[in-house]
């Protein structure tokens, strides 16, 4: 792409220097620039990418954007715009010869279900046949092929180039996480979406918001940005059961897709019958009504598996044809999962963070724990701490819970912990400052025929500890080591090795 080119896309900016005749990489990470590449100088909540720009000249780039004047030899062009992230995502179409195009873009946003609704549109594509891409909490996932991701939402030059790598691989279908950070902090930018997905709005990241109100209607701009040209097939999918939905459908023209529990959705289930092994029932829909049968537990995965077969629907598929793939669906990782069925305690994982999913996760496990419900959950460092006390009372509808920080970062762990405490509603309960002994306490206390439920990180694979250092950590791993030493001592795993 010429860099006269790419300026000529913009009518305010300022230029210094002499740019590079053509450029073929967009970057906002120093350690990815080369002499073919334009790095974007984005300043972020931890650090600030004009630090880097003696870094990024020393590697050969000889293309800067900034928000600001900064003084450079004469050999480097330096490009001063309002809104570097926007540009950036600009940019980044046009040299990336805008990748989306050729796939169907599905954008799936909501406080909870974002991953699992995600990553079974990716699974139920692959299963009827179809060449997929994931993008988000879980990672990057072509196909089979799966990278680690640093965020849910990536920043605007690494979410392009992901969708450009997809497109490289010929995926019919690319379905993302659209997360709040990531609509307000511009990232998406220059996505076109296909299908819009809503799953639910309760409270999260009101240290990043001022209020439910602005976290709402930043969630909207999803629906909004699908634009206004009508002669484009595009699709809103709507939780019906949550009164955000009538807001979401207001911000868009296209048609709108609506799910829920009962009769005045669209799509709604009836006829419910689950165990932990999984749920069956009847989905009733425009079409008629059709026997699911699924492996996802829980009433809130029927919700989330309705999205999926509605996406698949409105990508021209019989309903029919959609369901004989769904027995077949993968579980999705750290959602509601359950390690090793053949220890003598059920063991569940979950990535469940906030009230309302804390709320669902324990009703849907509690009429199926044979013996005592045990329930750790963490408090995360330098979030909202409002919701502490409610996490903590939900917790307790467990017959016994275990409280540990989460992620601490900065924050002390002892007062992490003393939020969670302030919301108990009975006296079972006890507290570890540090996460892995808490878990181990979990083990050690579960008699055959317990369930443990393992609360808000899921499969993630570290703790955010004091200035932001990821130690390796993973729930899931130091739980089975300790079952295996307790009930096959013969066959532990050890959990360092496996991180």
């Amino acid at each position: 792409m010429k860099s006269i080119m790419l300026l000529s896309l913009l009518k305010i900016k300022t230029t210094y220097g002499n740019f590079p005749e053509t450029v073929k990489d967009i970057t906002a990470d120093s350690r990815e620039t080369h002499e073919d590449a334009v790095f974007v100088a984005i300043k972020g909540h931890q650090t600030d990418g004009h630090a880097f720009i003696e870094d990024v000249i020393k590697r050969g780039c000889r293309f800067i954007i900034s928000d600001r004047y900064v003084e450079l030899a004469s050999d480097i062009g330096l490009l001063v715009v309002k809104d570097p992230s926007k540009t950036a995502a600009l940019f980044a179409e046009y040299i990336y010869d805008f990748p989306h195009e050729s796939q169907t873009m599905i954008g799936v946003t909501g406080t909870n279900g974002k991953t699992t609704v995600s990553t079974m549109i990716h699974n139920l594509s692959m299963a009827l046949g179809k060449k997929s891409a994931y993008l988000g909490t879980n990672g990057f996932m072509i196909n089979e092929m799966h990278m680690v991701s640093q965020n849910t939402t990536p920043e605007t030059t690494r979410l392009h180039k992901r969708i450009k790598e997809a497109h490289e691989n010929d995926t019919e279908v690319f379905t993302m996480e659209v997360s709040s950070h990531g609509l307000k902090l511009g990232r998406t930018f220059g996505i076109d979406f296909d299908i819009a997905i809503f799953t639910n709005l309760t409270q999260d990241h009101l240290d990043f918001h001022n209020s439910m109100d602005e976290y709402g209607h930043i969630k909207g701009l999803l629906f909004s940005q699908l634009g206004q040209d009508v002669k484009k097939h595009k699709y809103v999918v709507l939780n019906n059961d949550d009164e955000w939905s009538k807001v979401y459908s207001d911000m868009t023209p296209f048609e709108t897709i609506s799910y829920g529990m009962d009769d005045s959705s669209d799509f709604y289930p009836t006829d419910i019958k689950g165990s932990l092994e999984g749920f069956n029932f009847m989905l009733n829909t425009p079409e008629g009504s059709f026997e699911v049968n699924s492996p996802f537990v829980g009433e809130y995965n029927i919700q989330n598996l309705m999205c999926a077969i509605i996406s698949e629907w409105l990508q021209g598929y019989e309903i029919e044809h959609i369901l004989s793939a769904v027995p077949e669906m993968k579980p999705v990782e750290g959602r509601l999962e359950v390690l090793d069925p053949t220890l003598p305690i059920d063991i569940i994982i979950d990535f469940a963070h906030t009230p309302d999913a804390l709320r669902k996760v324990i009703n849907t496990v509690k009429p199926f724990a044979k013996g005592k419900l045990i329930c750790l959950i963490g408090m995360t460092g330098e979030r909202d701490y409002s919701k502490g006390a409610e996490m903590g009372k939900i917790a307790t509808l467990a017959d016994y819970a275990v409280f540990t920080p989460d992620n601490p970062s900065n924050d002390d762990p002892e007062m992490l912990v003393k939020l969670l405490e302030d919301g108990a509603a009975h006296n079972n309960y006890v507290s570890y400052t540090d996460r892995e002994e808490g878990i181990i306490h979990a083990v050690d206390i579960a008699e055959p025929g317990d369930t443990i439920i393992l609360a808000c990180k899921g499969r993630e694979p570290y703790q955010i500890m004091e200035n932001y250092v990821k130690v390796p950590h993973r729930d899931d791993l130091i739980a089975l080591d300790a079952a295996y030493r307790k009930y096959r001592s013969d066959e532990y795993v050890d959990s360092d090795s496996k991180i």
